[in-house]
C-alpha cells in the first residue's frame, strides 16, 4: 500500500526545503541569422520564499505550507476519479483505497480545506465506508463547503446524442438516456467563444509574455470574420490581461453554461503560462491567470486555473455537444498525456512548481496520473488541441508577431475559411508548426490533439442556423 500511496502523494519528506530556479529568457537566431525567435516557457515560478528570504529565522510551518502536498495529492485524486471507477473490481477497489488513504492523510495535515474533506467523503462512500463518509460529511458541513457535482456521477455530456428516429422511438444509441438532449446532426444552432490571452500578471514574480494577448486578439478576429468563423461578435467573450482574472474566466465559463444549448458549438481558447507536469514533483497542471498569487501552495491552488477543474466545468456545466478547447501554453500536451521522459525546455509560456532538493539530487519523480484532459473523452463532442507535447516548449516568433502554433492554426483556418473538419485541419497545422520550429529554432514542437466521439467532424466555420 505504501508504494501505491506515494503515487498520489508527493515524493518529498515534510522537512524537505523547497527551492527555486529562475530560468533566463533566451533568444535564438535562426539558421539564416535573420529571424529572432523566443521560447514560450522561460520560468520556474517562485512559490516559496526560502531562497529569497534566507536571512529570516525559520519559523514553525504554517498550515498553508503543510497543505502543499495535500492539495497536490487532491488534484491527482480528482484527475484519477471517473464515473467508471468502482469498488466492485479488485483493481478499482485497490485504486479507491489508495485514494482514501491519501485523502485521510491530506485532511490530517490540511484540516480546514473543505474540498479535501468532500473528496474524502465521496471516496469513502464509493468504498462503502459509511462511518468515515459520515465523519467527513460533518467536517464538510462545519466548513461550509458546497460541491458543484458528485465526481462519480456521469456528466450530462457523457451520452452520445440520439438521432431523431431513435428519439421518436424512445431508444438511444445503445447508451442510457441523457438528461441533456442531443444536437441535430450536422446543424449548429448558435456559436459561442471564450478567448483568453494574458501577457502581464499582478504578481511581479511572474515574467511578462510577448504575444499571448495578440494571439488571442488574432483568434477573435478569425472567429468574427464573416468569411471565417462566422461567430456573432456578441457571442465572443474576450478576456485580456486585467480582465483575465480567475473570477473573470469563471464568469466567462458561466456565460457559456447559461447560454449554450445542446445544438450549439462552443470554443474556449487559452494563452498564458502553463505548468509542466515533468518539472512538477506533485504532478499538478495549472494555467496561470492575471491575478495568480505565488505566496504559498494554498494561494497558488486557490488563484490558478487548474486543468482538472476546467475539464469538469466543460464536461458538466456546458450543455453544448460540440466543444473545442485550444491551449497555447508551454507543455500544454501535458493536458493530454501522462508523464513522458525527455528533456524539458525553458520557454516563456511554461511554469514549474517548486522542485525539491530530493528531485534536484536526482531522485525519480512520482509516477504520473493519466492527465486531466483525458477526462474529456467521457463527454461527447469534446476536442482538445494543444500547442505542444507534454515535454516540449512552445515557441513564438518576433517576425510572425505570434506563437508558431497560433499563427499556423489561424493560417490553416483562414485558408479553408473555417470550412474544414478538425480531423482534416489538424494534421496540416501539426506538420507546419513542427517543420518551421525545427528549421528556424532547431527545437521540437509537435502540437497534439484528443477527440472524443463525434468531435472529429466539428467545423469551426459552420454557419449558424439562428
Amino acid at each position: 500500500m505504501q508504494s501505491e500511496w506515494r503515487n498520489l502523494w508527493p515524493h518529498d519528506p515534510p522537512a524537505a526545503k523547497w527551492w527555486v530556479v529562475w530560468r533566463v529568457r533566451r533568444a535564438r537566431q535562426s539558421a539564416c541569422g535573420k529571424q529572432q525567435v523566443r521560447a514560450r516557457c522561460s520560468i520556474a515560478l517562485l512559490l516559496f520564499g526560502a531562497v529569497v528570504v534566507s536571512a529570516v529565522p525559520p519559523a514553525a510551518p504554517a498550515q498553508s505550507d503543510s497543505c502543499n502536498g495535500a492539495l497536490s495529492a487532491l488534484n491527482r485524486v480528482k484527475e484519477e476519479i471517473t464515473p467508471r471507477l468502482s469498488a466492485d473490481t479488485p483493481a478499482g477497489k485497490s485504486k479507491l483505497l489508495v485514494m482514501a488513504s491519501t485523502l485521510e492523510r491530506g485532511t490530517r495535515v490540511c484540516r480546514d480545506f473543505g474540498e479535501l474533506w468532500y473528496y474524502r467523503m465521496a471516496v469513502a462512500h464509493r468504498l462503502g465506508m459509511e462511518r468515515d463518509a459520515t465523519y467527513a460529511k460533518t467536517k464538510v458541513d462545519d466548513l461550509g463547503y458546497t460541491a458543484a457535482f458528485d465526481p462519480f456521477s456521469l456528466p450530462p455530456s457523457a451520452a452520445p446524442p440520439s438521432t431523431p428516429e431513435l428519439q421518436a422511438s424512445g431508444q438511444t444509441n445503445g447508451s442510457a438516456p441523457s438528461s441533456t438532449p442531443g444536437p441535430t446532426p450536422g446543424k449548429v444552432r448558435q456559436k459561442w467563444a471564450l478567448v483568453v490571452g494574458i501577457d502581464s500578471f499582478t504578481d511581479k514574480r511572474i515574467p511578462s509574455l510577448h504575444y499571448s494577448v495578440k494571439d488571442s486578439s488574432d483568434f477573435v478576429d478569425f472567429l468574427k470574420d464573416p468569411k471565417g468563423g462566422q461567430f456573432d461578435p456578441s457571442h465572443i467573450i474576450h478576456l485580456a490581461n486585467d480582465k483575465a482574472t480567475l473570477e473573470g474566466i469563471r464568469e466567462g465559463l458561466g456565460i457559456l453554461r447559461v447560454n449554450a444549448q445542446p445544438d450549439d458549438l462552443v470554443v474556449v481558447y487559452l494563452s498564458s503560462h502553463g505548468s509542466p507536469r515533468e518539472d512538477d514533483p506533485n504532478g499538478v497542471s495549472y494555467v496561470v491567470v492575471h491575478d495568480t498569487n505565488l505566496d504559498d501552495a494554498a494561494t497558488l491552488y486557490a488563484t490558478s486555473l487548474q486543468m482538472i477543474d476546467l475539464v469538469q466545468q466543460i464536461n458538466r456545466e456546458v450543455k453544448a455537444r460540440r466543444v473545442v478547447l485550444v491551449l497555447d501554453t508551454c507543455f500544454s500536451g501535458d493536458a493530454l498525456t501522462s508523464l513522458e521522459t525527455g528533456a524539458g525546455g525553458t520557454a516563456s509560456r511554461g511554469f514549474s512548481a517548486p522542485i525539491s532538493q530530493d528531485k534536484a539530487a536526482g531522485s525519480p519523480g512520482p509516477p504520473a496520473f493519466s492527465a486531466a484532459f483525458q477526462n474529456l473523452t467521457i463527454g461527447y463532442g469534446r476536442a482538445v488541441i494543444t500547442a505542444s507535447r507534454a515535454s516540449q516548449e512552445s515557441w513564438e516568433s518576433a517576425k510572425l508577431q505570434n506563437g508558431y502554433f497560433t499563427h499556423y492554426l489561424l493560417d490553416a483556418l483562414r485558408r479553408s475559411h473555417g470550412a474544414e473538419r478538425l480531423d482534416q485541419l489538424f494534421p496540416q497545422v501539426r506538420s507546419l508548426v513542427s517543420t518551421h520550429v525545427k528549421a528556424e529554432v532547431g527545437a521540437s514542437q509537435d502540437p497534439s490533439y484528443e477527440f472524443s466521439e463525434g468531435a472529429d467532424a466539428i467545423i469551426l466555420g459552420a454557419a449558424s442556423s439562428m
